[in-house]
C-alpha cells in the first residue's frame, strides 16, 4: 500500500485516480456510469424498499483523511500499488467484453453484475433513457455530450474519449457531501431522525423542506441524508417517523435533494442519476415510475426588487408557479427520473428565489407590481 497527497479547493476533485483506490466514501454497491470512468465499490443489496433498490448495508470503510484549513482540502488516498501506471480501465484497448456500460442498458434494478471496474473520476454528461436514467449504447459505446443539454455528442472508442473531445462533466457542487466519510452521514440522519421523532407539528417551506416545530431542516448534509434514507427504505426511518412526513415520500425527496445543491446551480437526469449511484441509494438505477408532480406552488409570494434607478426598494407579489415555467419550461412528459429532476430542479429555483433578499428587478410571473 502506498499513499498519495491531493490537494484540493473547496469542492471535492473529481479527477482520475490510479487504480486501485479504496478510499472517499467508497459507497457500496455503487456503479459511476460516465464516460468510460466507473468507481470501484463492494457490498451486497438488503432488505426492502418501496420504489426502488432496498436498503443497502453499512459502506466499505473509508481509507482517507480530509483535512480543512487555509480554504483548501488536503485527501490522503490509499491505494494499492499493483506495479502498473496505466490508469486505463480494464475494457480498454479492445477489451470490449469486459466494458460494464455495454451490458448494463436495460436491467432492472440491482441487476447491474459484479464486474464494477476499478476507477473513480470525472463524471460526464451522456445520453440517457428519459426514464431510468441508464445511459443509451450506440453499438456497446456511449453517446457523451459536449454540452449539458446533449446537442452535441460524441461516441467513445473502445470505451475511451476521442482525442480532442471536451465532454460536460456533471457538477456538483455542494452536493459532494455525498463523499463524506459514513460516520458523517450516520450523523447526519441521527440529526433528522431525532427532530422528527420529538416534532409536534412538521409543515414544509415554499420550497417542500420540511419545517420541524417552526425550525426550516436546511442543512444541505441532512437533506441529503434524508432523501438517501427515503429512497433505500433505511429501516431507521420508522412507520411512526414516516407517519410525520407531510404529503408523499418521494415529494419530501425531491424537496431534500433540492435543498442539498447548490442554490444557483441546476439539477438534471444526470445530476440525479450519479447522485444516487455515487452515494449508494441504488447500484443501477433508482425506479421512478410512481412519481407524479405538478406545479402547485404557492401563488402569493412576496418579494422585493430593485427599481430601475438601482437604490430605490420596492415589493411586489408572483405567482410561484408562472414564475417557474418563466425560468424551468414546461415539464417533461417523459415520467421517470425525468420528471422527478424536473421537480427538484423546480425546488432548488424556489429555494434560491426565497433566499435572495432583493432582486435586482421585476421578476416573471409577478401580478402585483
Amino acid at each position: 500500500m502506498k499513499n498519495r497527497l491531493i490537494t484540493t479547493t473547496a469542492a471535492f476533485c473529481l479527477g482520475v485516480f490510479a487504480a486501485g483506490v479504496v478510499g472517499l466514501d467508497l459507497t457500496s454497491g455503487a456503479q459511476a456510469q460516465g464516460a468510460g470512468v466507473q468507481q470501484n465499490r463492494g457490498g451486497s443489496t438488503s432488505g426492502g424498499g418501496s420504489g426502488g433498490a432496498g436498503y443497502q448495508g453499512g459502506r466499505s470503510t473509508i481509507d482517507a483523511e480530509i483535512f480543512r484549513g487555509r480554504g483548501e482540502r488536503v485527501i490522503i488516498i490509499i491505494e494499492e500499488d499493483d506495479g502498473e501506471d496505466s490508469d486505463r480501465p480494464a475494457w480498454a484497448g479492445g477489451n470490449t467484453d469486459d466494458n460494464i456500460h455495454s451490458r448494463g442498458g436495460g436491467g432492472q434494478p440491482g441487476s447491474a453484475g459484479t464486474g464494477k471496474g476499478d476507477l473513480y473520476g470525472d463524471l460526464y454528461y451522456v445520453v440517457r433513457d428519459p426514464v431510468t436514467g441508464l445511459p443509451e449504447l450506440v453499438d456497446g459505446e456511449l453517446q457523451v455530450c459536449l454540452d449539458p443539454a446533449c446537442s452535441e455528442t460524441v461516441l467513445t472508442v473502445e470505451g475511451e474519449l476521442p482525442e480532442g473531445a471536451v465532454p460536460a462533466e456533471v457538477d456538483f457542487g455542494r452536493t459532494n457531501i455525498m463523499r463524506a466519510p459514513q460516520p458523517v452521514m450516520d450523523h447526519a440522519l441521527d440529526e433528522v431522525l431525532t427532530k422528527l421523532a420529538a416534532a409536534s407539528t412538521v409543515t414544509v417551506d415554499e420550497a417542500g423542506r420540511l419545517i420541524v416545530d417552526g425550525a426550516t431542516i436546511d442543512s444541505p448534509l441532512e437533506n441529503l441524508a434524508l432523501y438517501e434514507a427515503i429512497l433505500t427504505g433505511n429501516p431507521l426511518l420508522t412507520a411512526d417517523l414516516l407517519a410525520k412526513l407531510p404529503g408523499d415520500t418521494l415529494d419530501v425527496a425531491f424537496s431534500a435533494l433540492a435543498a442539498s445543491a447548490d442554490k444557483t446551480g441546476d439539477i438534471d437526469v444526470d445530476f440525479t442519476f450519479n447522485v444516487n449511484l455515487l452515494s449508494g441509494v441504488t447500484d443501477n438505477y433508482y425506479d421512478y415510475s410512481s412519481f407524479t408532480y405538478s406545479r402547485s406552488y404557492p401563488t402569493d409570494y412576496s418579494y422585493y426588487y430593485l427599481d430601475t434607478d438601482g437604490v430605490t426598494v420596492l415589493s411586489a407579489t408572483l405567482d410561484i408557479n408562472d414564475y417557474l415555467e418563466s425560468v424551468n419550461g414546461t415539464l417533461p412528459t417523459d415520467g421517470g427520473i425525468t420528471l422527478f429532476s424536473a421537480a427538484a430542479d423546480d425546488a432548488l429555483e424556489v429555494i434560491e428565489l426565497v433566499h435572495t433578499q432583493i432582486h435586482d428587478g421585476l421578476l416573471p410571473g409577478t401580478v402585483t407590481p
